[in-house]
C-alpha cells in the first residue's frame, strides 16, 4: 500500500509532463507557431529550452516526495551493474555523434527541405539508440527507491509510447522510414548480435 500510495504521484505527473511535452512537439502546434512568423529553426531552440525547464521543474517536484529505500545492491553484482551504466553511457554518445545535434537543439537552422532522415552510425543497428541508453542507464542502478523505480519507469514507458508517435511522423516526412521500421529494431539491436544486418538497397 506505501510503494503504491508514493508511486501515484509519479505517474500522474509524469502523464501531466508527457501531455505537455507531447503538445508542444505536435506537428500541428509547429505550424501554429510558423504561421505567426516563427522560423523553424527558433522553435526548435525554444522548445529544447522549454523541455529542458519543464523536465527540471517535473524533477525537482519528485524530490520533494515521501520516499522509502526500495533495495541497494553489492559486489560483483553492484559492479556488473555499473557496468551495464557505461555501455548505456556509451550508447547514449554514440547516437550523438551520428546526428547534428546543434541542428536538433536549434542552436544551427534547420534545412529547407524540413528535418533530414539518416541510417548511419549507431543507427544502422537499432532506431532509437538515445532512448535505449537511457533506459538501460535508469533501470541498471545499483541503488532504487521507491520513486527512483517508478520514476525509471515511467521514462521508460513515456518513451516507448513517444517513439511510437515519433515514428508516425518520421513515416510521414520520409516514405523510405517504412523500409527502415521493417529492417532495423527499435530499442535492442539483437539483428546486429546475432547475425549481420541486411544493408539497404
Amino acid at each position: 500500500m506505501l510503494a503504491i500510495m508514493l508511486s501515484l504521484p509519479i505517474w500522474i505527473s509524469g502523464l501531466l509532463f508527457a501531455l505537455i511535452h507531447s503538445v508542444f512537439a505536435a506537428e500541428s502546434c509547429k505550424q501554429w507557431f510558423y504561421q505567426r512568423g516563427m522560423a523553424p529553426q527558433h522553435y526548435r531552440l525554444l522548445y529544447s529550452i522549454f523541455a529542458l525547464l519543464l523536465t527540471a521543474v517535473w524533477m525537482f517536484y519528485i524530490y520533494q516526495l515521501p520516499d522509502a529505500s526500495l533495495y541497494q545492491t553489492d559486489g560483483w553484482f553492484k559492479w556488473l551493474l555499473v557496468f551495464m551504466q557505461l555501455c548505456a553511457l556509451w550508447i547514449v554518445l554514440l547516437s550523438l555523434k551520428s546526428f547534428d545535434a546543434n541542428m536538433f537543439l536549434g542552436i544551427t537552422e534547420t534545412p529547407e527541405q524540413g528535418e533530414p532522415f539518416h541510417e548511419h552510425g549507431i543507427y544502422r543497428h537499432v532506431r532509437h539508440p538515445m532512448y535505449s541508453g537511457v533506459m538501460l542507464a535508469l533501470l541498471a542502478s545499483p541503488v532504487h527507491t521507491i520513486n527512483s523505480l517508478n520514476l525509471s519507469l515511467c521514462i521508460c514507458f513515456y518513451f516507448v509510447v513517444g517513439s511510437w508517435f515519433e515514428e508516425r511522423r518520421m513515416q510521414g516526412l520520409h516514405p523510405e522510414y517504412v523500409d527502415y521500421r521493417k529492417r532495423v529494431p527499435a530499442f535492442v539491436p539483437w539483428r546486429a548480435l546475432f547475425h549481420s544486418p541486411r544493408r539497404p538497397q
